[in-house]
């Protein structure tokens, strides 16, 4: 999902300071959610073939090389994995934990419209955790589009499709997790590698998947259906279908982080809805699977709220920026 991109943070230099190129840095964004979308539609793919724990297993296998070879590029792994803040790295990896199974549970109940559209739901939580956790103050129109946007999700869900309505939910807390997997990684960015905030996840899944295995060996009744380990040969061409994960996913993130580089985060956002349109198409081609009004409208509430909320805030900005220039400059550094 959206919610893993990853802006890579070396040493700054004079040459990869913020430039001034706004549709190049649309282009990118675009192309990297674009990417991302490709990357979950094969592992909904491979989860019709294959176990949940065998493809939470390969995915995150995937991912690490890439991400190890570029560590190599900011002085090695030893450099990059350097952590610290050891605690709020483990509160943070127990979150991304259950988040990740939460989607990968979902890949295999619902379509990718359905689980992009309960996605979108992120920033919500965002606003609920920043004025809860941060204690950002939230003006009263905020909560009133998050209401709204909640009205949004109960169009959605379909009320009386029990699969939806499990796939929502499921998507839900998965979303409130990313929400709080974010938050998380903004503090761990003041200290930490962005590699290392990448790398730490999936090496835990890979341990943790494991370790169900080692258990489920043990002993086999110990653990539900959805967490025991199971291992199905796999020809080459799957084998080779989780490389293209791997590769979509490095390319996804490397293209946000560029689309970063050349326009300023407010001015890409409202760019990340632009995935509905990739997964509705991607839905109708693999699966020929088409929205009912009731996703396609609360889809429509949903993000239209969300577009709200990222205009207020734009809005607050600008009056903060009026009232003290430095505003802006103290807020990018």
């Amino acid at each position: 999902m959206v919610s893993s991109s990853v802006e890579f943070r070396g040493s700054v230099s004079a040459d990869r300071r913020l430039q001034s190129r706004a549709v190049l840095g649309i282009v990118l964004m675009v192309s990297g959610l674009a990417l991302y979308s490709l990357s979950d539609a094969f592992i909904k793919y491979l989860l019709e073939s294959y176990s949940v724990s065998q493809t939470t297993l390969l995915r995150a296998g995937t991912r690490l090389i890439p991400l190890f070879m570029a560590t190599f590029l900011f002085g090695g792994p030893r450099k990059v994995l350097r952590s610290q803040c050891s605690s709020l790295h483990l509160a943070r990896l127990g979150v991304n934990l259950l988040y990740t199974f939460c989607f990968m549970y979902t890949f295999s109940l619902a379509s990718l419209t359905t689980i992009y559209t309960f996605s979108y739901t992120s920033p919500f939580f965002m606003v609920i955790l920043g004025a809860l956790m941060l204690k950002e103050k939230v003006p009263l129109e905020r909560w009133v589009a998050i209401g709204v946007g909640l009205f949004g999700v109960a169009l959605a869900m379909q009320p009386g499709s029990e699969v939806v309505e499990k796939a929502a939910l499921l998507v839900l807390v998965g979303t409130f997790l990313g929400a709080f997997n974010k938050i998380l990684m903004r503090r761990l960015a003041a200290t930490e590698h962005s590699l290392a905030i990448a790398i730490y996840p999936n090496l835990l899944m890979i341990l943790t998947v494991l370790s169900f295995g080692l258990l489920s060996h043990i002993a086999p009744d110990s653990l539900s259906p959805y967490f025991t380990f199971s291992w199905k040969p796999m020809p080459w061409s799957d084998w080779g279908l989780f490389g293209v994960v791997g590769a979509l996913t490095a390319g996804a993130q490397y293209g946000i982080a560029q689309a970063l580089r050349f326009a300023e985060a407010s001015t890409l956002a409202a760019f990340d809805y632009s995935t509905f349109f990739w997964v509705v198409a991607l839905d109708f081609n693999w699966w020929k699977n088409i929205p009912d009004a009731y996703t396609l409208l609360g889809a429509a509430v949903i993000v239209g709220s969300n577009l709200y909320i990222f205009y207020r805030t734009r809005k607050e900005r600008a009056d903060q920026e009026s009232l003290n220039p430095k505003f802006l400059k103290e807020e990018a550094i």
